[in-house]
């Protein structure tokens, strides 16, 4: 599965390995609390390379995975990866929801809306 993208960019080769491993990260630590893995994720482009410089890690999130089978949010800067289990499905939060747990988490809200939107479509997964 490839992820969504924040903004629709061509990424180097390099940069794609580090995308799979972020989402190999992700899919280790659903597998950890016996969950399928992830089935919507999305990228920012710019935390993976910029201005032609490969980015090893960020600091913020760069990936964000959403399993709606257990409401769970997914999340790696690169070096880190973690879990934030959601009060009820996404696609019911709205901007004042998404705001909060943007904040709460610590996540950038343009990635978090961009997860939401992608979840709130009618054909998003």
């Amino acid at each position: 599965m490839k992820p969504h993208r924040l903004v629709e960019r061509e990424l180097s080769a390099k940069a794609e390995e580090l995308i799979e491993f972020d989402m190999d990260s992700i899919r280790q630590i659903a597998a950890s609390q016996h969950l399928q893995p992830p089935e919507v994720w999305i990228i920012h482009p710019d935390q993976y390379e910029k201005a032609g410089r490969i980015q090893r890690d960020s600091t913020s999130a760069r990936m964000l995975a959403y399993s709606p089978e257990r409401n769970i949010v997914f999340a790696t800067d690169g070096c880190n990866s973690c879990a934030h289990f959601l009060n009820g499905d996404l696609k019911i939060y709205d901007h004042d929801a998404l705001l909060s747990f943007a904040a709460e988490s610590e996540i950038q809200l343009e990635l978090v809306e961009g997860l939401a939107g992608i979840v709130q479509e009618p054909s998003g997964r």
